[in-house]
């Protein structure tokens, strides 16, 4: 039986135009109401007297889940759609009705692109996954960060890559340490977003216009 085609995506700055984490995380702190800079110095020197590692993402720390994933929605409609990369989504419609392997493996919070991912029909979804105890999120990861090489670990746990046609899959991303998703398959592809693309020209990756 023949192997399959992968297609995997990054997510900020190749599909949508922007850095999202950047953008979803305020967004959540001013909703959240444990969220503000008295009881964020509290807990800092709380934290800091005790020697424990700080949560990475503090606008969510005690976020109520239901709340965070409501926002997420929000954030997916009113400001990931009206920004995207029309050039590149006509590249995962191609790969769509080739009926190749859809895969997005970013950086960003599987909360949000969890819901991009559904209107798009798109099955699989390699992102940072976020902690949540008794209903409210903690601020801390859940799992691995999904950066540089660990976005292969993730990406290679969630699918066996063995089943796949590497040398003739695809891959785009804007982003130099995304240079170990790119060597994975045949066709890589940068996506041009006014970053220096040096590294990639001297890989040999083809470049594309947003």
């Amino acid at each position: 039986m023949d192997k399959k085609i992968l297609a995997l995506f990054d997510f900020c700055e190749t599909l949508p135009n922007f850095q999202t984490l950047d953008s979803y995380l305020p967004m959540a702190g001013a909703l959240n109401p444990n969220y503000t800079e008295e009881k964020n110095m509290k807990r800092r020197k709380e934290y800091q007297e005790k020697g424990m590692i700080y949560p990475r993402y503090e606008h969510l720390i005690d976020f109520p889940i239901s709340e965070a994933k409501k926002l997420a929605r929000h954030f997916i409609y009113e400001e990931v759609l009206p920004k995207l990369n029309r050039n590149i989504l006509q590249k995962l419609f191609y790969h769509q009705d080739n009926g190749h392997t859809i895969a997005i493996v970013s950086g960003g919070l599987e909360i949000y692109i969890k819901e991009f991912a559904k209107i798009y029909n798109i099955e699989h979804v390699v992102a940072v996954a976020l902690e949540t105890i008794d209903e409210k999120l903690t601020g801390n990861i859940d799992g691995i960060h999904t950066m540089q090489e660990r976005k292969l670990y993730k990406l290679d746990q969630m699918l066996d890559l063995k089943k796949y046609d590497l040398k003739n899959s695809y891959a785009y991303s804007d982003c130099v340490s995304d240079i170990p998703l790119l060597s994975l398959v045949g066709n890589a592809n940068v996506v041009e977003c006014g970053k220096d693309l040096q590294w990639a020209k001297i890989l040999g990756y083809q470049i594309l216009a947003q």
